[in-house]
């Protein structure tokens, strides 16, 4: 497993999480690690490795070093990935609305999620349309920008508020 560390650290660099299959696919090497868990508990025995992190999806373990990627963008990664990208970002907007915040909806042109404009959207469309996704919202600012919030956490007035708020307005 030790052979795997500096491709693990190199691919979550650019922000990528990946399988031991992979790794060794990618690397060239001759190995065989019969249980993921074991290999992976002995491997951050050593101090050296403690980066190294493993988080489990559906139907596999993906690794990634936390010198490069934090816990949140790796659970939206494998989310994407598998292929769950209405839950992935409902939840993002969750997240963001139990600390009282909008997002922006230009964050999801960004990894892991990389939508384009007219994916985006049809993502507004089908949380429009999808059950189980009532509380997302969007809202437009008065500078044009989209935000999304969750009625569970921020109400639409609001939201309205938060998303009109002039960074550089203060009063003495």
């Amino acid at each position: 497993m030790i052979e795997l560390v500096d491709y693990i650290r190199l691919l979550s660099r650019d922000g990528r999480l990946v399988t031991a299959e992979q790794i060794i696919a990618v690397a060239g090497l001759d190995l065989e690690i019969e249980d993921i868990n074991a290999a992976y508990q002995t491997l951050i025995e050593d101090k050296q490795y403690a980066d190294i992190v493993i988080i489990q999806a559906k139907d596999d373990a993906y690794f990634y070093s936390k010198k490069y990627i934090v816990k949140s963008y790796a659970e939206q990664w494998i989310g994407v990935h598998n292929g769950d990208l209405l839950d992935t970002i409902a939840n993002e907007i969750r997240r963001y609305g139990i600390l009282g915040e909008l997002v922006a909806a230009n964050n999801f042109s960004h990894p892991p999620y990389n939508l384009e404009g007219t994916e985006l959207d049809e993502l507004i469309a089908k949380f429009e349309t999808v059950k189980g996704f009532e509380d997302i919202c969007i809202q437009t600012a008065n500078d044009g920008a989209k935000q999304f919030f969750s009625t569970q956490f921020i109400s639409t007035s609001y939201a309205i508020v938060l998303g009109n708020i002039d960074p550089f307005e203060w009063s003495a």
